[in-house]
C-alpha cells in the first residue's frame, strides 16, 4: 500500500562494535554507540508548504471547530518557522531530519538548500535526504532510473560534505522511498553503478512493509525500514493492540532477515494516519486505542514506541528510529505542535459531518506528542 500525499505521487551495511553516527546537539555525548542503547531519533520532514490553498488538503482543517498547526497555515522557506521546528525537534528529542527532496531546483530542494541549511539554528540537528523515487523513477511497472546517478552526484556536490549532514559509520545517508517497488527483483544495474560511484554512501531503503521480508531484498541496501506504518498495523486493524502487535511482528522478522545479511534495521513508528481530505480508499484512524475504554489521545504512539521500536532498535545503524512524520499534514501524520486552542471534535464540514473522521475523536493537541517522545525516550 502506497500512502502518500498527492503531491507526492504516493515518501544499510553497518559495523557491529561502534556506529559512528553523528547525534544532534546538544547531546552531551558527540556520539552515540551501541554501549549506551540510546535511541537517535529521525523524523520525516517536508519542506514544501507555500502557506496556501494548499492547507485546505489538510483534514485538520474540516473538523468543527479546525484545528490549526501552531505556526498556523506557515510557508515552508519561512525563518520564524524552521527556526520553530527545530526548536520543536529539540523538545521532542530529535536528532535529525530526513528531508523529503524532489530533484534539483525543486521546492524541496530550494528550500532545504537555501532556507533550512543556512537558518542560524540549523547546526543543532542533522539532516539527511529522503529520495523521493515516485517523482524521479516513474512507474512501478516500468522505473526509468535516468536522474539516479545524476542525483546523487548532484547530492554528493551540494550536500554530503556538509558539517550538518547525517552520517552512519562516517558515510553520508540517504533513505530511499518504495525500495520495495522499484529496487526489488528490478534495478540491478542502476544500484550496481551506484556501488561502483558512491563507495562510501549509506543506502536506507523503505523496503519494509507486512510479513515475510526476506534477506535477499535487505542486500541491496545498508539498513531497511518501512515508510508506511499505517498500512501495516491501524489500517488493516484499527487503533487496537491487535495492530501494534501485528506491527512488532512484522518488524521483528524484517530485523533478522535484514541482519542475517548484515543489514541494519530501523523500526519506524507513526501516531496515527488520515488522508480523506486528499485521496479515496484510507480509512482515517483515530490516535487512541478504540478497542480499550477511557484511552486518551497519544496512547497509540506512545504503545508504538515502547513495545514497537525500542525493542527493535539495532545496534548496527546505531539506534536509530523513525517517525512517520514530523510535519505530513496531508495525511495527519505529524507529530508537529498544534495550536492546542480547539476543542475536541468527531464532526467535519462534510455534509454528513462524518466524512473525514469517521465519528473518531480528533484532539488539538498541542505539544503532546512531542513530549511524548521526549518522556519515552528520556
Amino acid at each position: 500500500m502506497n500512502t502518500k500525499a498527492p503531491s507526492k505521487a504516493g515518501g544499510l551495511l553497518a559495523l557491529l562494535l561502534l556506529p559512528c553516527l553523528q547525534a544532534a546537539e546538544p547531546v552531551a555525548s558527540p556520539e552515540k554507540t551501541d554501549t549506551d542503547g540510546k535511541p537517535v531519533v529521525g523524523v520525516y520532514y517536508y519542506p514544501w508548504y507555500r502557506g496556501g490553498r494548499e492547507w485546505r488538503q489538510v483534514m485538520r482543517q474540516h473538523l468543527q471547530p479546525p484545528q490549526q498547526p501552531k505556526l498556523g497555515r506557515y510557508r515552508s522557506d519561512d525563518p520564524d518557522v524552521i527556526g520553530d521546528h527545530i526548536a520543536q525537534s529539540l523538545q521532542g528529542g530529535i536528532d535529525f531530519w530526513a528531508v523529503s527532496w524532489w530533484g534539483p531546483d525543486t521546492q524541496t530542494d530550494v528550500n532545504f538548500r537555501d532556507a533550512i541549511l543556512p537558518h542560524p539554528d540549523s547546526g543543532k540537528l542533522k539532516y539527511a535526504v529522503l529520495y523521493e523515487a515516485t517523482g524521479r523513477m516513474g512507474r512501478f511497472a516500468s522505473p526509468d532510473y535516468q536522474h539516479w546517478i545524476p542525483d546523487l552526484t548532484y547530492l554528493q556536490e551540494r550536500y554530503f560534505n556538509l558539517p550538518s549532514y547525517l552520517r552512519i559509520n562516517g558515510k553520508p545517508v540517504v533513505f530511499v522511498y518504495l525500495t520495495r517497488e522499484y529496487f526489488r527483483n528490478k534495478g540491478a544495474e542502476a544500484l550496481k553503478e551506484t556501488r561502483e560511484r558512491f563507495p562510501d554512501l549509506y543506502l536506507v531503503g523503505d523496503d519494509v512493509f507486512g510479513a515475510g521480508y526476506r534477506a535477499e531484498w535487505a542486500r541491496n541496501f545498508d539498513a531497511v525500514t518501512a515508510y508506511d506504518v499505517y498500512g501495516q498495523s491501524v489500517g488493516r486493524f484499527g487503533g487496537t493492540r491487535k495492530a501494534v502487535d501485528f506491527l512488532a511482528a512484522n518488524y521483528r522478522h524484517a530485523k533478522a532477515e535484514a541482519n542475517s545479511v548484515g543489514t541494519a534495521f530501523m523500526p519506524t513508528i507513526a501516531p496515527g494516519y488520515n488522508d480523506t481530505a486528499v485521496r479515496r480508499g484510507h480509512p482515517g484512524r483515530a490516535r487512541y486505542f478504540t478497542d480499550q475504554p477511557g484511552s486518551k489521545e497519544g496512547d497509540l504512539f506512545r504503545s508504538m514506541i515502547r513495545d514497537v521500536a525500542v525493542p527493535l532498535l539495532d545496534a548496527r545503524c546505531g539506534n536509530v528510529m523513525m517517525v512517520t512524520s514530523f510535519n505530513e499534514w496531508y495525511e495527519d501524520t505529524q507529530i508537529e505542535a498544534t495550536s492546542g486552542t480547539a476543542d475536541p471534535s468527531a464532526k467535519d464540514d462534510s455534509d454528513a459531518g462524518e466524512y473525514y473522521t469517521g465519528g473518531d475523536r480528533y484532539e488539538d493537541y498541542g505539544p503532546l506528542y512531542l513530549d511524548i517522545l521526549r518522556e519515552e525516550l528520556r
